[in-house]
């Protein structure tokens, strides 16, 4: 029988970015985990995105998206926006700082690294996921921080992941006679890293901050 522990792709290296794109006059955008370079004459990129984001359709219509790459001064709010939401019924962008390329495409302004814009070259079907591969046509450094990765998105920011992201794991439950209860964002999957207790006194009009949710969405679980 062959045993596979899923859990080991948290081991591969992924930064976080945020593509964003047009639908009409309107922008749109999603959070992704894997954006690469794949040459440097020209400069090209390939980038993954899940079929079900509202994103994914806009780009294939435009031929066009933008790269915002997140560093770890962004703020917890904005993985909740554009990762825990949809772009078919949520304006993302004016929820947070945002500039536009000389093409008009969005890109987040505070909390990155710097933004690409990109043209797409081709595309290709991956099962759950459309394949981007894009010509970077202007690129710029905005601020001098470290990159977030999707380690210390999990480890640090205490973040899971998407649904829909590429990377998404159902990971099992482990029940055990040791093990903890501990209030858990049913929403985003986010937990409230504090005892149960300091959580039932928080104020009623706590959010979770990462996706937003309110304090009613927090359910009991165990963890070893």
């Amino acid at each position: 029988m062959v045993f596979m522990d899923a859990t080991v792709l948290f081991n591969l290296s992924y930064g976080l970015f945020i593509i964003g794109a047009k639908d009409g006059r309107r922008n749109v955008g999603c959070l992704v985990n894997t954006v690469i370079q794949s040459t440097s004459n020209p400069v090209t990129i390939t980038v993954c995105i899940n079929k079900d984001n509202y994103t994914n359709g806009c780009i294939k219509k435009t031929k066009e998206f933008s790269v915002s790459i997140l560093s770890e001064k962004t703020k917890e709010s904005t993985f909740g926006v554009f990762g825990f939401s949809s772009s078919r019924d949520n304006d993302k962008f004016v929820q947070v700082p945002f500039g536009l390329t000389p093409s008009g495409l969005p890109y987040i302004n505070e909390g990155v690294t710097g933004y690409m814009q990109c043209k797409v070259i081709d595309f290709v079907d991956n099962f759950t996921h459309t394949i981007f591969i894009a010509q970077v046509q202007e690129a710029e450094i905005l601020f001098k921080e470290p990159p977030m990765t999707y380690a210390y998105y999990r480890s640090v920011i205490k973040g899971k992941t998407p649904k829909n992201a590429s990377t998404h794991v159902n990971e099992p439950e482990k029940p055990s006679s040791s093990a903890k209860k501990i209030y858990v964002c049913s929403v985003c999957g986010y937990e409230y890293s504090g005892s149960t207790d300091e959580f039932e006194q928080l104020i009623d009009d706590y959010i979770c901050p990462i996706c937003g949710a309110s304090k009613s969405k927090f359910g009991l679980q165990s963890k070893i």
